[in-house]
């Protein structure tokens, strides 16, 4: 466990000590543990003091004696772990393009950041290098943590990244950030992936996983600024929605959902439990308010859905593009398909090089698909293709080959002593 864990458990330990066993008269307040607690997790390792130093004042209030008996026998110093499992690159999730602007941007979860690229960077499927970029935004300043999400807005020149787990906030940037940028910050409900804008309603909706709702904000919303209207309810067959476009072209807005339904996500007086629903993608006219049910609903054997994540549409072609990530599959469906219906191609295959693809956007001047994978690569597809194609291009943010860890947020784990193996939900 390395120091920075165990100073943040060791200041909780003490704080418990205190407040449960130490007398109740010096104690400090819950609220006040939680700064305190946060703070000396916030630290990285090099910088921490061989103690946990002795904060002088909390709110103008002085630390007890008591706290500081136990904080300074508090064990600690440059406590290197034995060895660690990491990801040294990033992974790709989504996608967005703005190609008046030639730019392509994806999110990463991984080192919690955002990489924009050229759309037209060379990057031939027999290259093994690391694909150049134009820009990587990562770092405290930019807000990002479990990067999901993205969406262009081509007239103001901004992007926005909505985060997923334990960002919950949608982070903003100019064309032109890189490095560690400073983010505008919006703070959302906990859960959001999908992302997409309107100009004509100068607005912002996304995807709530958790809440099983889409909320709306301005356009330029930022700190708490509140959300304009939501749809949510028992007829809107939202569960666990994850990708999310805004077709401003037919005034419709479409989801992917997961299927995990429980009405206590948005009812606090349920509790009757949940259930899990085959995985769809769900359409609503993009005006919607509160309970309202979908134009369209895509679901059933047919359609192959298996965790459909992405989605992307082609007003040109009438096409809708979804990526089915635990299938490693994109599947493309008339963009007014209903019901329990096949898609018109799918595209998978070893040669696709599709690997848990998450992320996908359409590119309307070169006629091509980006598909971003949880993970080193991401590809670019003709619109057209189908079965076991070869991509046009391999964007690659680590050398070709190198292994993947897999995890996204691990939070937990576990030691499976039989079979000597570590196991790590995510």
């Amino acid at each position: 466990m390395n120091r920075k864990i165990i100073g943040a458990l060791s200041v909780l330990v003490a704080l418990m000590t205190i407040a449960i066993g130490g007398g109740g008269k010096q104690a400090w307040p819950v609220a006040w543990w939680v700064p305190t607690l946060a703070a000396a997790a916030s630290q990285s390792a090099p910088t921490l003091s061989a103690k946990i130093p002795a904060i002088p004042q909390i709110k103008g209030g002085q630390l007890s004696q008591q706290f500081l008996g136990i904080l300074n026998t508090i064990p600690g110093g440059p406590v290197e772990p034995c060895t660690y499992l990491e990801d040294p690159y990033p992974s790709y999730n989504g996608v967005a393009i703005d190609a008046g602007n030639n730019l392509a941007i994806m999110s990463d979860p991984n080192f919690k950041s955002a990489l924009v690229y050229d759309l037209n960077v060379a990057a031939a499927p027999s290259a093994t290098a690391i694909t150049p970029r134009k820009a990587w935004i990562k770092g405290p300043a930019t807000w990002l943590s479990f990067a999901t999400g993205i969406a262009m807005d081509p007239v103001r020149h901004r992007f926005y990244v909505t985060e997923n787990d334990f960002g919950d906030d949608i982070a903003n940037f100019p064309y032109g950030a890189n490095g560690n940028y400073p983010a505008r910050v919006l703070a959302i409900p906990h859960g959001a992936y999908g992302i997409g804008l309107s100009q004509r309603y100068q607005q912002i909706a996304v995807a709530i996983e958790h809440n099983a709702q889409i909320a709306f904000f301005k356009l330029d919303a930022q700190n708490a600024d509140p959300p304009l209207r939501e749809i949510r309810g028992m007829h809107t067959k939202l569960a666990d929605p994850h990708g999310l476009v805004w077709d401003e072209a037919h005034g419709e807005i479409v989801v992917a959902n997961y299927g995990n339904w429980s009405r206590g996500e948005w009812d606090p007086d349920y509790n009757g439990g949940g259930r899990y629903y085959p995985p769809s993608v769900t359409v609503y006219r993009d005006d919607g308010k509160g309970d309202v049910s979908p134009l369209r609903v895509i679901q059933g054997s047919r359609t192959r859905f298996n965790w459909p994540t992405g989605v992307a549409i082609d007003d040109s072609h009438n096409e809708l593009f979804v990526t089915n990530e635990a299938g490693n599959e994109v599947l493309v469906f008339s963009r007014t398909a209903n019901g329990n219906v096949a898609p018109l191609r799918v595209l998978g295959g070893p040669h696709t090089l599709l690997l848990h693809p998450m992320g996908v956007a359409y590119d309307p001047v070169h006629d091509q698909i980006w598909v971003a994978n949880y993970g080193h690569t991401a590809e670019v597809f003709a619109r057209t293709a189908s079965g076991d194609a070869r991509p046009r291009r391999v964007i690659r943010n680590a050398p070709a080959g190198t292994l993947r860890a897999g995890f996204g947020g691990p939070t937990a784990l576990a030691y499976d002593s039989k079979r000597d193996q570590i196991l790590v939900p995510n």
